[in-house]
């Protein structure tokens, strides 16, 4: 008899055993953390979690070097299975019993035990979860196998244990960081006007944050949200190197050094807090704003609207009302008619002799003038609503929002369920805002409704460094 006739012998024999039973549900519920069943059986079968993970794993870099194996399953019980026969084991880890979502777990089987490494758990937890550090659930769900040298037969069923709890290796990363240094005297209740910038995604999923200051004038530190709210130096982010003039480096807590700008003008500072480094680029003098002056505001550049240059690469964009038909304006770089201005130049480019620009229709524009190499210009009428799974038209088509040329804002009064929602222009995707209210930004994320209701939401544009909105609950 080949070893194959054996093995399906042994496995109708167990299955037999276990008539009384179906195996394709013999699957005790998935449990609570630590407060499952001891063992779960599935055809004559008895598994449970290993030693190595029954109680919380907090893991380390030494651990995740370490590759020694840790216990994940093993089998407690079996059927009578032929001689030199072992149990071989398949893993799926989740984040829930539901499985909806699934990560393959390498594993190894040994001894009818399965056995993974710490980096393989750390990693399935960041795949699952994102890559905070935080402690996470994993449940797991075993399909074994009955292997007879060369052979392998499936075992009826599949057994879900678990949760195993780990938390996995990441650095503490804040959702806010400040400027803090000559700049602003040093001062903890100076800090709101320098305000890191961050897409407003997860902070694992994206660690950068930017900002753009005019004249650092000397030494500065880092200020996360955690010290700022305690008004406490603990925690405060510098370099090894005390006045470190470097345009690169890392950043350590707690006493460090600060960092040294000595070059007038702007500079960009970029935080990679997955690394803790920093990079400084010096950008000099340059014009953050584009003024709009025209004949709907009396052609003073002082009061018009401005465009901003939000990435220091000398494209600007904003918005701007137009009330009547035929509007005339130019763009100017100051607020006033001393400096460089920018009119017609034909074609969609811009020329510092060219005549007045118009608008041939009334609305709300969204304007770009790109003054990188040859100057040119765009310009979208708009008409903004809301879209996605909290308004009535789900994600397939905008409700419509209202300008109000009194106050400069669009709003509208709807009824929002729980889901989700961003702000979008003409009914498509081309233009669309989301992330922080106070902050929107250019596909940020989704604006979460956490109650149903009635809302009042208003869009504020008018300044185009800062893109803002409110939700209001009647």
């Amino acid at each position: 008899m080949n070893k194959k006739i054996t093995l399906f012998a042994t496995l109708l024999a167990f299955i037999l055993m276990n008539a009384c039973e179906d195996v394709y549900d013999h699957v005790a519920a998935p449990p609570q953390a630590y407060e499952q069943e001891p063992e779960q059986s599935v055809s004559g079968f008895t598994f449970t979690l290993g030693a190595d993970v029954s109680s919380p794993l907090l893991f380390n870099e030494e651990m995740l070097a370490d590759e020694t194996p840790l216990e994940i399953v093993k089998t407690t019980a079996t059927p009578q299975l032929a001689e030199g026969a072992t149990v071989t084991f398949i893993l799926e880890a989740s984040d829930s019993e539901d499985f909806d979502q699934v990560v393959e777990l390498p594993s190894v089987s040994d001894q009818n035990s399965a056995f993974v490494t710490a980096a393989t758990l750390n990693e399935a937890a960041k795949s699952l979860y994102g890559k905070a550090p935080e402690a996470r659930d994993l449940y797991l769900r075993v399909t074994s196998f009955i292997n007879e040298g060369s052979t392998a037969v499936q075992v009826p069923g599949e057994v879900v244990l678990g949760p195993v709890t780990v938390t996995p290796v990441g650095p503490v990363i804040e959702t806010e960081y400040y400027l803090i240094g000559d700049i602003n005297e040093w001062l903890f209740n100076e800090l709101d006007d320098y305000k890191f910038n961050h897409s407003s995604k997860d902070v694992y999923e994206d660690p950068i944050f930017t900002i753009l200051v005019n004249n650092v004038n000397g030494n500065f530190k880092i200020v996360p949200k955690s010290s700022k709210d305690a008004a406490s130096w603990n925690g405060v982010l510098g370099n090894a190197i005390d006045g470190n003039t470097e345009l690169e480096g890392e950043l350590i807590p707690d006493g460090a050094g600060a960092m040294r700008v000595t070059e007038p003008g702007w500079v960009k500072i970029t935080l990679n807090m997955m690394e803790y480094t920093y990079t400084i680029e010096i950008i000099g003098e340059m014009n953050l704003t584009l003024y709009v002056p025209g004949s709907y505001q009396g052609w003073n550049p002082a009061t018009a609207p401005t465009l901003y240059n939000r990435n220091f690469d000398f494209k600007y964009d904003g918005y701007v009302y137009f009330g009547e038909d035929n509007t005339e304006f130019k763009f100017t770089t100051q607020p006033n008619w001393d400096g460089p201005n920018y009119g017609d130049g034909g074609d969609g480019t811009l020329s510092t002799d060219g005549g007045n620009l118009k608008v041939s229709e009334a609305g709300m524009y969204k304007i770009d003038v790109d003054l990188s190499g040859s100057p040119v210009y765009t310009m979208v009428k708009t008409e903004w609503g809301l879209i996605g799974d909290a308004t009535e038209g789900s994600w397939d088509n905008s409700t419509p929002m209202t300008y109000d040329p009194e106050t400069g804002l669009w709003s509208v009064t709807t009824t929002l369920v729980n889901g989700s929602f961003k702000f979008r222009a003409n009914n498509s995707w081309d233009i669309n805002l989301g992330g922080d209210l106070n902050n929107l930004s250019y596909g940020g994320d989704n604006i979460s409704v956490a109650e149903a209701g009635t809302y009042l939401i208003t869009l504020d544009l008018s300044d185009s460094s800062q893109f803002k909105a409110t939700m209001t609950k009647q």
